[in-house]
C-alpha cells in the first residue's frame, strides 16, 4: 500500500510517501515546508492567520504530490500548536475542507510513536533515547526494545524559545546566556528523573539536528540518506552555534545547507543541543531521518501487515 503521512507542526508542516508493505516502510519521497503554524500562540492564544494560510498552502501543494504519487491512504496529524490554540477548531475545519482527515496528537502518542520508529530502524543494543525537538514542544524518551522506561514531554520548543529570549540581531550575549540557563534548568530536572545508570544511545531528531549535518556537509540539496545515521559531534554543534549567533540574521540566511526560513530559531535550537550534550555529557549524537511521519507510516504498516 502507498501512503502519505503529513506531520503539521509549530514551526513546519512535512510529508513523507511510502510503500507499505509487510510491517515495513519503504520511503519513497520526502518534503517539507517552514510555515510557522504556532508563531505567537503562547502569547496570544491563537494560531497566526500567516500561519494558518502558509500551512493550508503547503497542503494544497502536497495534495497535488499525492495524486501525482497515486497514494491510497493519507495519515494527517498536528500536534503542539493545535492542543494549545483557542481556535484551533477553525484550522482544523479548514483542513477537512481541503480533504485531509486530520488527528490532533497528545504529547504521549507523538514521543511513543517516534522511539519505537527509531528502536525498530536502528535496533540498538542497551538503552536508548530519542530527542525530538520541536517548534512548539520537545519530546524525550528514554528505555530498549522491550519497554519505555520514561517520557516527558516539554512544554517548549525552537519557536517558543526564540521568542521567549531573542530580540536581537545578532543576539545580545545577555539573552544567549538565559536562554542556555532556562534550558539548563529543563535538562538538569529530566536527568535527575530518567538518573541513567549506564551508557546509553541517543536518537537526534528534528530540523535543527538536521540542519547541522547539511551545514557540515554544505548541501546545496538536502541529502536525507546522507543525514539519517550520522554522527554530529559536540565540536560541531558548539562551532555552528558560537559562528551563527555572531551574524546577524541576514548574513544566517547565507549560510550553506541552512534554509533561509530556519535562519532566526536555528540559535535556540543550538542552543538546546549544546546544553543537552553538557548536562548528559555526550560527546556525539546520531542525527535519525525517523520522526513523526515515519513512525505514522510504520503505526499503518504494522496495522495492515
Amino acid at each position: 500500500m502507498r501512503i502519505a503521512t503529513i506531520d503539521v507542526g509549530t514551526n513546519s508542516t512535512r510529508m513523507l510517501i511510502a510503500e507499505v508493505e509487510k510491517g515495513e516502510v519503504k520511503p519513497l519521497f520526502k518534503t517539507g515546508r517552514v510555515t510557522r503554524l504556532g508563531r505567537g500562540v503562547k502569547e496570544s492564544g491563537e494560531l497566526s492567520r500567516e500561519g494558518i494560510e502558509a500551512t493550508l498552502e503547503a497542503l494544497r501543494e502536497f495534495k497535488k504530490i499525492i495524486e501525482e504519487f497515486g497514494v491510497e491512504k493519507v495519515v494527517v496529524a498536528t500536534t503542539e500548536a493545535a492542543r494549545l490554540a483557542r481556535n484551533s477548531e477553525e484550522f482544523l475545519r479548514r483542513v477537512r475542507e481541503l480533504g485531509f482527515e486530520i488527528e490532533v496528537l497528545s504529547d504521549r502518542e507523538e514521543a511513543e510513536l517516534v522511539f519505537l520508529a527509531n528502536i525498530r530502524v536502528f535496533n540498538p543494543e542497551g538503552k536508548a533515547m530519542t530527542v525530538d525537538l520541536g517548534g512548539g514542544s520537545t519530546e524525550i524518551v528514554y528505555g530498549n526494545r522491550e519497554r519505555i522506561e520514561y517520557l516527558k514531554s516539554l512544554k517548549f520548543g525552537v519557536v517558543f524559545l526564540y521568542e521567549g529570549f531573542i530580540k536581537n540581531s545578532p543576539p545580545a550575549e545577555e539573552e544567549l546566556r538565559a536562554l542556555e540557563e532556562f534550558i539548563r534548568g529543563e535538562l538538569r530536572r529530566v536527568k535527575e528523573e530518567i538518573n541513567p545508570q549506564e551508557d546509553f544511545t541517543v536518537f537526534a531528531v528534528g530540523g535543527t539536528i538536521t540542519s547541522v549535518v547539511a551545514m557540515e556537509e554544505e548541501m546545496e540539496v538536502y541529502r536525507p540518506e546522507v543525514v539519517h545515521g550520522y554522527t554530529v559531534t559536540r565540536e560541531m554543534i558548539e562551532k555552528w552555534y558560537n559562528y551563527l549567533s555572531s551574524l546577524p540574521i541576514e548574513e544566517r540566511r547565507k549560510v550553506k545547507g541552512l534554509e533561509e526560513n530556519r535562519a532566526d530559531v536555528i540559535i535556540p535550537g543550538l542552543a538546546f543541543f549544546k546544553v543537552f550534550c553538557e548536562v548528559f555529557d555526550r560527546e556525539h549524537l546520531t542525527v535519525s531521518e525517523v520522526g513523526l511521519l515515519y513512525g505514522l507510516a510504520l503505526k499503518e504498516a504494522e496495522l495492515n501487515g
